[in-house]
């Protein structure tokens, strides 16, 4: 696991350490490489835009919403729920955090009727935080199951390079009142106008990459450079700097969720059969569909629980008379928001995934 050479498409680099957190066939495919779905969106969105989108639905990137929410974004927010409500012995030990968390989508429920275009700008800001979050996880992880030096200064600038890496472009859309989610203009207040902010966020964003490409030479020649980590944190990075630059930033977006999901859907699937080989796991439903050999069945489940929340849309919609904007994000945003409120506690337990069996 922890040898000074590893193999990608049959060339050699040597100098590195390669944790991989279950195999290197499973990690570039739901971890790494799995970054090539990132252009899916925006290809739908130019096929549904020329040939028109099945269904009747008008809006293209309505369309591309709806698919990617049914096909990985839906189902890897429910699949938190296998980690959190469905686990007594999680409900048990951590019983104010989860009551917490059903205040949420009376906060959401709140906004989405008063003030829909603040619910959005918390949505995004939160979204992209947690989306960043989820990778300085999987980079500890990688970080915890390599033999690198535990250094708080390496660990820190991982981060800085990670945290920093999305909002240069994105500040001068909103610096420049241009960031459009969902036909609503995202406005933070005191940035609008200010252009410092763009400079302010560019030069610290250089600053940590430099730190990063120095920090990651002196590694390659001491020889305990962590592959998995590095390759993660690089595509990271380019494909956060370039996508808010997109026109359309709703199907940009999703590329980056459909990218994000797909990572999620394969590290609570790991987890739960990590869980499920120590005997952890309390609830009959997620027995039976955890295990090295249960993929399906667990992505199935979760699907159904997307469809489930599809239905409580359709319920305010049709029977309560609430507008169709706003019976889709009330019901989609508590979903969403109590799965990144779970995740941000969830991402600081290395240890539950990077432990013996």
């Amino acid at each position: 696991m922890y040898a000074d050479r590893t193999w990608l498409g049959g060339g050699a680099i040597s100098n590195w350490q390669s944790p991989w957190l279950l195999s290197k066939r499973w990690d570039l495919t739901y971890i790494s490489l799995s970054a090539i779905l990132v252009p899916v969106p925006f290809l739908l969105f130019q096929l549904f835009s020329q040939y028109g989108v099945p269904g009747g639905i008008v809006d293209p990137a309505a369309a591309v919403d709806i698919l990617v929410a049914l096909v990985v974004g839906g189902p890897h927010m429910c699949s938190t729920y296998t980690l959190t409500f469905m686990d007594r012995n999680f409900t048990r030990q951590y019983p104010v955090y989860v009551a917490l968390a059903l205040c949420l989508p009376v906060i959401v429920t709140i906004l989405g009727l008063v003030n829909l275009t603040l619910l959005l700008t918390i949505f995004m800001m939160w979204a992209s935080v947690h989306v960043l979050h989820q990778i300085a996880y999987i980079s500890d992880c990688y970080r915890a199951k390599g033999n690198e030096f535990r250094s708080h200064v390496s660990r820190a600038i991982d981060y800085a390079v990670i945290f920093t890496s999305l909002y240069p472009l994105a500040m001068v859309k909103l610096v420049q009142n241009r960031f459009i989610i969902g036909g609503i203009r995202i406005e933070i207040p005191f940035i609008v106008g200010q252009e410092w902010v763009i400079y302010l966020a560019g030069g610290l964003f250089f600053f940590c990459l430099a730190l990063y490409i120095g920090k990651t030479l002196l590694e390659i020649q001491q020889r305990r450079a962590n592959f998995p980590k590095t390759l993660l944190i690089i595509i990271t990075v380019c494909l956060s700097y370039i996508i808010p630059s997109a026109d359309n930033l709703d199907v940009a977006f999703q590329g980056m969720n459909v990218w994000h999901s797909f990572q999620y859907l394969g590290l609570t699937w790991y987890l739960n059969r990590l869980r499920q080989e120590r005997g952890e796991i309390t609830s009959p439903v997620v027995q039976k569909i955890a295990g090295e050999h249960r993929g399906p069945a667990y992505y199935f489940f979760n699907v159904g629980l997307t469809l489930a929340a599809g239905v409580m849309v359709i319920f305010l919609n049709v029977v309560l008379r609430v507008p169709w904007i706003q019976s889709y994000y009330i019901v989609i945003l508590s979903c969403l928001l109590i799965h990144y409120y779970f995740d941000h506690f969830m991402f600081t337990r290395v240890s539950d995934l990077v432990r013996s069996p």
